[in-house]
């Protein structure tokens, strides 16, 4: 008895379903707020919790779980898009962001004034010149800081790209091997039932994807059709790809094929794949179709998408395979043509990529298996045709002791009777 009440007593807070223990201290009523926020009884007038039905989402700093002020109507009238609020803040750090667009949720750090050149016409020069006559005043207020993305990034956030990606430009993946988005939502489907490593008894529900790098939605759109997920998430960082998503999912001919009796969910987020603004253990899927040769650094990104994903959870991506990959997958053996692979890195994207402006990364098999096995992935499995490959590969999962559970059932039971006095934060 007295262990169990020592036990109680190390229970700080309850956090995305997993209560994390420590040593007991005393706080002062800024932990008590911020404990009661993380409970869900945050009662700061106008403020409420950030959540869809199943996804919670964090704040881009400290990944504490937002709230919002109120003010939208939670979900899209036209559909099962849940909408932005006005503003969302932090009440742990003090992060906050007014909701500039009505359609998705921008959980970024750099707001989209602060990326350097995300406007062909305009000139940071000039800009400077023209400060020197502004009110001193004004010009306090502007945001001197600012980055320049990673020039395959600076691409997708033009709004041409974006008009023209699902009008001709994704299609154009044929020339790799790619089968068409139809027929690679198939094999994502066979990948995802076949790599389950969970007994049916461990299988939560309700289930959830994030669909990253999701452009203008277009797996995103056949994740909600399908009706295999409560939750679909569709993250990118482009904001016109995120209102291009928006507008097709909005289509009439769309709208009619969701079957309204599984009532599925859909966030539009604008979000970083470095930095994911959602808590650990959310996702059964992330899915990244055509993606990862555009990250800038896609170790972070993995990682990242390792974290996001519950125990079990699988990783399925697609891309673009070296051009001497073909040659490999003929002989039977990717080691017998490594010396090409290696002579194309060295002219990654193209001979002399400086002049030509191209920096994607395109893979070879092997990378891709390294790299989950980096990031803590396992299982890894491939379908690959040509210059295409899609890649599935699982976060592991440890099937728990009854004295696991007893022990985290007894967790949660204690700290639903501890005064708040003896909580941290």
């Amino acid at each position: 008895m007295a262990s169990a009440a020592k036990m109680a007593a190390s229970v700080t807070r309850l956090k995305g379903g997993v209560v994390v223990a420590r040593e007991p201290r005393r706080k002062g009523r800024l932990g008590v707020q911020r404990q009661q926020s993380l409970n869900g009884n945050f009662k700061q007038r106008g403020t409420t919790r950030v959540e869809a039905k199943h996804v919670n989402m964090t704040c881009p700093i400290c990944m504490d779980v937002l709230e919002y002020e109120e003010g939208r109507e939670d979900k899209d009238e036209k559909g099962p898009i849940t909408l932005p609020p006005k503003k969302i803040s932090c009440s742990s750090c003090n992060w906050s962001k007014d909701t500039e667009s009505d359609t998705f949720f921008d959980l970024t750090v750099l707001p989209s004034n602060a990326i350097r050149g995300n406007d062909p016409s305009s000139s940071e020069i000039l800009n400077a010149v023209t400060g020197l006559f502004q009110d001193p005043s004004e010009a306090s207020e502007s945001n001197t800081y600012k980055e320049k993305l990673w020039s395959v990034s600076q691409l997708f956030q033009s709004p041409v790209i974006s008009y023209v990606y699902e009008r001709g430009w994704r299609q154009g993946f044929d020339w790799a091997g790619f089968p068409g988005a139809d027929k690679e939502f198939e094999i994502l489907q066979k990948l995802f039932e076949t790599s389950e490593t969970r007994p049916l008894s461990q299988l939560q529900s309700p289930s959830s994807v994030l669909d990253v790098s999701c452009g203008t939605g277009l797996f995103s759109r056949k994740f909600l059709k399908s009706g295999t997920f409560d939750t679909i998430v569709a993250s990118d960082y482009s904001e016109n790809m995120l209102e291009q998503a928006y507008n097709f999912l909005n289509e009439k001919e769309f709208d009619a094929a969701i079957d309204a009796k599984k009532n599925p969910e859909l966030l539009l987020v604008r979000a970083d794949v470095g930095r994911l603004p959602f808590p650990s253990k959310t996702f059964d899927l992330v899915h990244a179709g055509a993606a990862i040769h555009c990250w800038p650094t896609p170790s972070l990104a993995i990682a990242e998408i390792t974290r996001v994903l519950k125990p079990g959870g699988r990783l399925i991506g697609s891309t673009f395979l070296l051009a001497a990959a073909p040659l490999g997958q003929s002989l039977g053996n990717d080691n017998l043509v490594r010396p090409l692979f290696e002579l194309e890195k060295e002219f990654s994207g193209g001979v002399l990529p400086a002049l030509s402006g191209r920096n994607y990364r395109f893979w070879e098999e092997k990378e891709l298996k390294d790299l989950c096995d980096l990031c803590g992935l396992e299982n890894f499995q491939v379908e690959r045709d040509n210059r295409f490959i899609m890649f599935c590969a699982t976060k592991p999962f440890r099937q728990s002791s009854e004295k696991e559970d007893d022990l985290d059932t007894l967790y949660s039971s204690s700290s639903a009777s501890l005064p708040e006095d003896s909580l941290t934060d």
